[in-house]
């Protein structure tokens, strides 16, 4: 566990440092903007918490996507993984504090968008089901964590895979559903929409925004909590394996 706080306190010390971290934040309000005035444009202001989740999904994505998922790469090009790979400290620990503190930052994408959409446009996000959306808003960070922990393992052993990290993220938010549900696509996508986490998430925020009863909500749930879980196994699985080629070889570099 000491390696889970030592990670959480090194990534709030680096933002601390380097604010322009979080600079994908000032792109959410028009992210908002957009999709408000094309509701209203369509006289579809019902449909506002749409335009409420996508853009809190779509900076989640980002921050795993980008942020997150490049904590190692970062920590090589500065020198500091050569340290952590010589102490007997657990870096998948490590990393997960790191990538927890980074997710949860990414809540304040919510905020941010509920707020844009009260203050500019006069629309209030429903909560209908506050404790829905709570869950699974904390069940998002989860599996966004383990998603990012993913992207680290890759970066870091297929160095050339950053360089695509950008063009990832547009499929995956169709095939999230995080602003057209998925129901609305052709059939065939919705069997692989259900292997990810964005599909499960934007489906169970817009049905808590439903005054409706939220329909098999703990099954939903689960399947957003299993793909998290997953993606920390597999992410687990890879780091661990680049550090021990690390250790075995002496080098970071290109082990």
């Amino acid at each position: 566990m000491n390696e889970l706080f030592a990670g959480t306190k090194i990534q709030l010390r680096l933002f601390r440092r380097n604010p322009g971290h979080l600079m994908v934040f000032t792109t959410i309000p028009f992210f908002s903007a957009i999709f408000l005035s094309s509701l209203n444009a369509a006289d579809r202001t019902d449909l506002a918490p749409y335009a409420v989740i996508a853009p809190t999904l779509m900076a989640l994505w980002l921050v795993s996507l980008d942020l997150a998922g490049s904590v190692i790469d970062h920590d090589r090009e500065e020198g500091r993984l050569e340290l952590f790979t010589a102490s007997p400290a657990n870096l998948s620990l490590m990393l997960t504090g790191r990538v927890v503190v980074v997710s949860m930052a990414g809540l304040l994408a919510f905020v941010e968008a509920a707020l844009t959409a009260r203050v500019f446009f006069g629309v209030s996000l429903p909560t209908a089901h506050p404790w829905h959306i709570l869950l699974t808003l904390l069940a998002t960070v989860l599996a966004t964590a383990g998603t990012a922990t993913v992207m680290a393992g890759i970066f870091v052993t297929a160095r050339s895979a950053h360089r695509f990290a950008n063009a990832l993220g547009y499929p995956f938010y169709v095939l999230g559903g995080v602003l057209v549900p998925v129901t609305f696509l052709p059939l065939w996508i919705k069997p692989v929409s259900w292997f990810v986490y964005l599909y499960w998430s934007a489906d169970l925020l817009r049905s808590a925004t439903n005054p409706a009863p939220v329909e098999d909500f703990g099954p939903r749930l689960g399947a957003l909590c299993l793909l998290g879980s997953v993606s920390f196994g597999l992410g687990f699985f890879v780091v661990n394996r680049f550090m021990h080629r690390a250790r075995a070889h002496g080098i970071t570099g290109t082990a």
